[in-house]
């Protein structure tokens, strides 16, 4: 079952040595979310404004669709999918 959300969430995120960003736990609705897997990453440019789309599956089998704005480095969630009603 998939939910659109439009909701400012926080996320712990990890950043390695080669540039590359990763939301790593994600607290939303005051439960904490551990990401087991990256679906896709993917910039998206909107006007001057630069994002980065995340899918991730979480380690309760409920995936997200979280946006990273790169002016305020400010977390949304956009999408939640539980896999365990797919």
């Amino acid at each position: 079952m998939s939910e659109i959300i439009d909701e400012a969430v926080s996320v712990v995120t990890i950043y390695n040595k080669n540039g590359q960003v990763w939301p790593w736990k994600i607290k939303w609705n005051e439960r904490i979310y551990n990401t087991i897997k990256i679906g896709f990453h993917q910039p998206l440019r909107q006007g001057r404004k630069l994002l980065h789309i995340f899918s991730v599956l979480t380690d309760s089998q409920t995936s997200f669709r979280l946006m990273l704005d790169t002016e305020t480095l400010h977390w949304r969630l956009s999408e939640v999918v539980d896999e365990s009603t797919s």
